[in-house]
């Protein structure tokens, strides 16, 4: 009993003595830390906690094999207008189902989705949401752009304005930021910017912070509120889970395709600079902000650390993380009855209610 005393003294002692080393030395360069050893292939076992039609979504995944990144510009523009159709078909079917209705409008010169819920609520009876929709960038344009615009215009019963925002190949950034502002620019000449959000998810949730944050630049006035789920934030770095967890997440992995559509839309930008990263912006002043994700998406430590970064600036942010949901999952409610995309729809009520004018 003595001896294993000992040795346990021995190796908090060990311990201290590493710890005060190393807070002694500089630090060192994150690459050149070693990785971790993984066990390799793991079975993950269903989640429990999860609604009965959340858990037959993750039984069901499929994960996507490899998927390289086009090399020519002309093979870039075939795989946008491939990829853009299911996403178009599910956002028309998804409108008529929910008995939303859309026109397409030139806003400032930019082409966009103006919205319209069968059901428009008092609370906000007078305003426009503005959406940035998602797609890596490059994709999700077009009438791709209705999904989320009709989930949170039929959800929250608002108007929302859709920002068909010109894309890579041909548009890289800050095309994306550029119309973003101008339509922004156009509403609050007869909207109070306070009762305003500005919403997306993914790259749309990458675009809301860094239009955000070119609003700021400009001295123009802010939204109201903001919603950014499960952002790319860190377009430089693959931040933690987008080692941990792949292999979950229909995202696949970020080599590739992904990495190849970010590089895409920097363009000659430094992939770093705080417009295309906007981890590394100053948020000092950015409106309240929600923030989803889930325990299986690819970019939760992109969320995560953008809830952080934004609480150090005091900023009020609430950050929301479903369990076993992969990127985006909270959006399953567009085509089917999903607990929790209603949850997230009275999350983003809530918040709303509370930081909106």
């Amino acid at each position: 009993m003595i001896q294993i005393i000992y040795r346990f003294v021995l190796l908090v002692a060990v311990w201290i003595s590493l710890c005060v080393t190393a807070t002694a030395q500089e630090l060192i360069p994150i690459s050149e830390y070693p990785g971790i050893e993984t066990l390799g292939e793991r079975k993950v076992p269903a989640p429990v906690g999860v609604s009965p039609e959340m858990l037959k979504i993750v039984v069901s995944r499929q994960i996507p094999p490899f998927v390289p990144a086009p090399t020519s510009e002309e093979d870039w523009l075939k795989l946008q207008a491939i990829f853009d159709v299911p996403g178009g078909e599910v956002g028309l079917a998804s409108a008529e189902r929910l008995g939303v209705t859309y026109e397409v409008k030139e806003i400032a010169g930019v082409r966009c989705y103006v919205v319209t819920p069968k059901e428009i609520g008092d609370r906000f009876a007078d305003v426009f949401f503005v959406h940035i929709h998602g797609g890596a960038f490059v994709f999700g344009g077009g009438d791709s752009a209705l999904r989320e615009a009709v989930w949170a215009a039929a959800g929250l019963k608002v108007r929302v304005i859709s920002v068909d925002y010109r894309r890579p190949p041909l548009h890289p950034f800050p095309a994306a930021v550029d119309d973003t502002v101008a339509v922004w620019r156009a509403l609050i000449k007869d909207q109070d910017p306070a009762a305003t959000a500005l919403f997306g998810t993914s790259a749309g949730g990458n675009i809301v912070l860094a239009s955000t944050l070119k609003l700021k630049q400009l001295g123009l006035p802010l939204p109201g509120a903001l919603f950014a789920g499960t952002p790319a934030t860190d377009l430089a770095n693959k931040t933690d889970t987008w080692y941990t967890l792949e292999g979950l997440d229909p995202l696949g992995s970020r080599e590739g395709l992904i990495q190849g559509a970010m590089d895409l839309y920097a363009g000659e930008t430094d992939i770093s600079d705080p417009l295309v990263s906007p981890v590394n912006a100053d948020v000092t002043g950015f409106p309240p902000t929600i923030l989803f994700s889930g325990t299986r998406d690819l970019l939760l430590s992109d969320t995560v650390r953008m809830h952080r970064s934004l609480r150090a600036a005091g900023v009020p942010a609430d950050l929301h993380i479903y369990d076993a949901q992969t990127h985006g999952d909270y959006l399953q409610g567009l085509t089917q009855f999903l607990p929790e995309s209603d949850d997230a729809l009275l999350e983003l009520q809530d918040f709303f209610d509370e930081h909106l004018k």
